[in-house]
């Protein structure tokens, strides 16, 4: 009882952890940046150069498209929720901190997709990290529902929904780290393709009849 009149206490609106949350994959987004390098042409061959530096273009496009599809998501979680509290600020900083780290798998993933000894390894490495930031996000929901913090006029099938989709990607990630050990490509598709389908917009939050917000 101590512990739930505690975390009570902490509760708040949710517009300022929207802003930290902004602010830090702001940054994420921004450091894969640091590891790109202008080509430097031997003989003239500026062609080549570019080419040569393709690995690390490419790192830094997969590494944009997966921080920029959590960013766009957060708006989301962050329209949902009515307030926040200690325990569910503290899961997001884990789920910050599984996603900032994103981009670092992404270079030796790029440069081992034409198939050789470490492209395995390289997979397995990118969706192990590519599933935790999946994995918290789920779990920060989870406890937000059980606190009672997404706005009280939804309805309890859109919450449901929600929690569905959040607990599917996060098991898709990880089937396709368990599928990666048997055939590495197969797990690296399933993995993309559960990515990319965050591209399409979201269902449109479902009010309780008469709740709906005017802004809406």
């Amino acid at each position: 009882q101590m512990a739930t009149s505690s975390l009570k206490a902490t509760e708040r609106k949710s517009d300022r952890l929207e802003a930290f949350i902004d602010a830090v994959l702001a940054i994420a987004i921004t450091l894969p940046v640091t590891e790109l390098h202008a080509p430097e042409p031997t003989d003239g061959d500026l062609a080549a150069a570019y080419l040569k530096l393709a690995p690390e273009y490419a790192a830094y496009a997969l590494s944009v498209i997966l921080i920029g599809l959590y960013w766009t998501s957060s708006h989301l979680t962050g329209k949902l929720l009515q307030k926040t509290d200690h325990g569910y600020n503290l899961l997001s900083i884990g789920f910050l901190a599984a996603v900032s780290i994103t981009p670092f798998p992404a270079r030796p993933l790029i440069e081992h997709l034409g198939g050789d000894a470490e492209s395995k390894t390289a997979v397995l490495a990118y969706l192990g990290v590519a599933a935790a930031p999946a994995t918290w996000w789920f779990v920060r929901w989870v406890y937000a529902t059980a606190r009672g913090l997404p706005d009280q006029r939804l309805t309890d099938a859109y919450l449901r929904r929600t929690t569905l989709k959040f607990a599917v990607t996060a098991g898709a990630y990880w089937a396709a780290f368990v599928l990666a050990f048997w055939n590495w490509r197969a797990g690296l598709i399933v993995a993309e393709i559960v990515t990319l389908s965050y591209i399409v917009p979201p269902a449109k939050p479902s009010y309780k009849p008469g709740q709906e917000p005017e802004n809406d």
